[in-house]
């Protein structure tokens, strides 16, 4: 039996791969983040940032954190639902085809 709307399976495809490149960059965001936060905290706190106030600084070494897991959060939500609308796609795709295959015959007349 041919393969129908090969179209939306490209696209579901494409939303599988964006949803790993999005997991992907979202852990390495996290750990940048837990790293960075951390030492930006460590170096606005001896002064170097201008008057010891500002930037990641002022938010100390827990601002860092908690950014980095907001990164974590936001990340994962994104590669559900990106990684959900893939599925969706080859569910629907799966209902057509067991509906064609079910279809009873057509008679002419």
């Amino acid at each position: 039996m041919e393969k129908k709307f090969t179209a939306l399976r490209i696209v579901s495809v494409i939303f599988k791969v964006l949803a790993w490149i999005v997991a992907v960059l979202t852990v390495i965001g996290f750990i940048v983040m837990l790293v960075g936060g951390a030492a930006m905290s460590s170096i606005m706190n001896r002064g170097y940032g201008g008057y010891g106030y500002g930037g990641m600084g002022a938010l100390g070494a827990f601002g860092g954190v908690g950014i980095a897991f907001v990164i974590l959060i936001y990340g994962a939500l994104i590669f559900v639902s990106l990684l959900a609308a893939a599925e969706i796609i080859l569910v629907i795709l799966a209902i057509e085809e067991n509906t064609r295959v079910l279809k009873p015959p057509q008679t002419g007349g």
